[in-house]
């Protein structure tokens, strides 16, 4: 299961400089539909100041949430509605960002799409045979105008074909040029995703997409997952996205991870190769459905609160400014920016921090803006309660480390340490579950326990199907994280942490 279908999160979380700029990491609507509302939905509070924390006007004090409507809904949070007087406390604010529900949505911008396939000498036989029958799939159904190219990497990458519009591609001509492809040779990925970087730039006004497939370790080339992030935060900077696919258990799932994440596209695991024509799919219809591109979040810090982490998203920060790029949305998905910040101010009310949402509707065509003012309270010495929606925003961040940090502690073969890590973040998921007040994040945090529940079970039977044969006694044990079970286990879990995947 993915925990990722009910809930969009992120995995590690980025330190952000306050002195420079720097990146990290990283029914459908009518054409004359209203703008962005830009009323707060929620009355102010009482006369407060506004200018910055703990400062002293007559301007009404912000309220601890707003919420704006348009193609996209833009919910504001506050961590903490009131904090201590005096005291320096920390807090967050959360941007909450979730794409119209509708059914059938077809944006009318053009998809731009780079699909990469590995052709290494793994993917011979069945893999490539369903490799080029999903691609073949994905071609009839894309759109007269959509845009697709295709480059296949195995020692060096090769342009199969140069972007190209669907109106003007002979589909049986595709056909015949995938059949000619063959398997062999090493895995020199990262030239792949510069060939198909080098694609996706020769086409403006169109939502770009590079859909990356590899069944094995990169061994030419770029090999870290760091160097891939930074490849990744290239191709998002050019407005682009990621979206990678492993093939059975034997890839880097960290590599993959890395580019998906740091892009805002999606990764994906697919135990058996029959399976790439509904991820294939899956991305076609994301595509075709997407309703804003470009989005970006701006927040503005207000003096007296200081950032201290962007908890799981590139961003740049320049001064008070956090700068958060979001990507591209499809009908009914989610993101959100979550900041930890650390807020200092005297008794009174004051502005947490300013949010500002830009983005390119594509089914009104044009460009949209969604503003807010975030407020806080100083009084006693009492912390309100958090904010629910910020707790259950921390309690995906709390499974979905959990579930890489397990990863991680059983590809050392400690087994006990996979375990105790699951077993503290089920724990601390359980309470927040009980203090939750509302049914709907209560869900959430149920969908996080079955996902830690999931990956403890699957931890435990790879750990007891590695038993020594009479035969195998004298040798040394096989790692349980090299056996198919834990291999699939810890590339499930990936998936399952990726914040993009549905």
């Amino acid at each position: 299961m993915k925990l990722s279908i009910a809930v969009v999160a992120s995995l590690v979380g980025m330190i952000g400089s306050s002195v420079g700029v720097s990146w990290v990491m990283g029914p459908a609507r009518a054409a004359d539909a209203t703008a962005v509302v830009q009323a707060p939905a929620e009355a102010p509070a009482p006369a407060s100041p506004t200018a910055a924390v703990g400062s002293t006007t007559d301007e009404p004090v912000a309220a601890a949430s707003f919420v704006r409507e348009g193609v996209l809904r833009v919910e504001g949070r506050a961590g903490h509605a009131v904090l201590p007087a005096g005291l320096t406390h920390e807090s967050y604010v959360l941007v909450d960002v979730r794409a119209m529900q509708a059914e059938n949505v077809e944006s009318r911008t053009p998809a731009n799409i780079a699909i990469v396939l590995d052709r290494s000498a793994s993917m011979r036989g069945q893999r490539m045979t369903n490799a080029m029958a999903a691609l073949r799939g994905m071609l009839g159904q894309l759109r007269p105008d959509d845009t697709v190219s295709i480059v296949t990497y195995a020692d060096k990458a090769s342009l199969l074909l140069p972007p190209t519009k669907l109106r003007s591609l002979d589909l049986s001509v595709v056909a015949d040029m995938l059949e000619d492809v063959r398997a062999g040779g090493h895995t020199c990925m990262s030239c792949g995703i510069v060939m198909a970087r080098e694609q996706l730039r020769a086409r403006e006004g169109a939502v770009n997409r590079m859909l990356l497939l590899s069944d094995g370790l990169a061994n030419r080339g770029l090999v870290d997952p760091s160097q891939f992030r930074d490849l990744a935060d290239s191709v998002r900077r050019e407005r682009g996205a990621i979206a990678s696919i492993g093939v059975d258990i034997d890839y880097d799932e960290r590599s993959l991870l890395a580019l998906s994440e740091s892009s805002n596209g999606r990764h994906y695991f697919v135990a058996n190769p029959a399976g790439l024509g509904a991820v294939f799919e899956q991305e076609r219809r994301a595509l075709v459905g997407t309703v804003a591109d470009g989005v970006d979040a701006e927040i503005t810090l207000a003096e007296g609160v200081e950032l201290l982490e962007v908890v799981d998203r590139p961003h740049r920060v320049d001064g008070r400014l956090v700068s958060v790029p979001l990507g591209s949305f499809s009908a009914g998905e989610q993101r959100t920016a979550l900041l930890r910040v650390s807020v200092t101010a005297a008794p009174g009310a004051g502005t947490l921090a300013e949010v500002k949402l830009a983005y390119r509707d594509l089914l009104a065509d044009r460009r949209e803006v969604a503003d807010g003012v975030l407020g806080v309270r100083f009084e006693g010495s009492e912390v309100a309660p958090i904010d629910p929606a910020v707790d259950a925003r921390l309690g995906r961040k709390d499974a979905f480390d959990a579930l890489l940090s397990a990863n991680a502690a059983f590809a050392r073969g400690d087994v006990e340490a996979t375990k105790r890590e699951l077993q503290r973040a089920r724990r601390s998921i359980v309470k927040r579950k009980s203090a939750s007040p509302t049914p709907v994040h209560a869900a959430d945090f149920e969908r996080q326990i079955v996902a830690i529940d999931e990956a403890a079970s699957g931890f435990e039977e790879a750990a007891r199907d590695v038993r020594p044969t009479a035969a195998q006694a004298k040798s040394p044990p096989r790692p349980v994280a090299k056996t198919k079970k834990g291999k699939t286990i810890t590339r499930s879990n990936a998936s399952a942490a990726d914040p993009f995947s549905d």
